[in-house]
């Protein structure tokens, strides 16, 4: 035997030997139902971002946001015409939008001083999204701070983390697919 095999047969006993003093025992309690279903419960408590409820206006009057996701999933996308970003994701969603649109209400919001001109790109480019306008507290709720911004609401008012990059349309298929699960 070589000075070298000694040397990695002697560190394999000693790991074997530590490795058997300090072997963390079985806790049963760890293990119980009730432990595991105490952990659980404040998991998802913490982990957890309702939605907030928040009137939208469209041309049809005035819709709760939270009418809505107790009926089904919303897709909430903040934009605005200025944005290429927002173009992109508009027309991302739009592909998307004859596939999902019966299972997932969409919800299009444009924001910013040029609502208007955002209102007039909608009408001018045929698109099928719905377009809500909102008030400027909604805004604040659900941290809009820069566009685009993609929440997906699962039915009942869950929300995922919000998307600022724009999607494809794949991606989103994917999302929504998570979503209606």
């Amino acid at each position: 035997m070589t000075i070298k095999t000694r040397i990695l047969a002697g560190l394999a006993c000693i790991c074997l030997i530590l490795t058997n003093f300090f072997w963390p025992g079985k806790e049963e309690e760890a293990y119980s139902s009730d432990v595991i279903k105490e952990a659980e419960d404040v998991t998802t408590a913490e982990t957890e971002m309702m939605a907030p409820d928040e009137s939208l206006e469209s041309p049809n009057g005035t819709v709760r946001l939270q009418a809505l996701y107790n009926e089904k999933p919303v897709c909430l996308f903040f934009w605005s015409s200025w944005s290429q970003d927002s173009l992109r994701q508009l027309a991302a969603l739009e592909e998307v939008y004859p596939t999902y649109g019966q299972a997932i209400q969409f919800v299009t919001v444009p924001v910013g001083p040029d609502q208007e001109d955002s209102l007039s790109y909608m009408k001018q480019s045929g698109a099928g999204l719905p377009v809500y306008c909102v008030r400027e507290p909604m805004l604040k709720e659900y941290g809009v701070h820069d566009i685009p911004k993609l929440i997906f609401i699962a039915r009942g008012g869950q929300m995922t983390r919000p998307f600022d990059s724009v999607l494809t349309p794949r991606q989103l298929s994917y999302e929504m697919e998570k979503l209606l699960k």
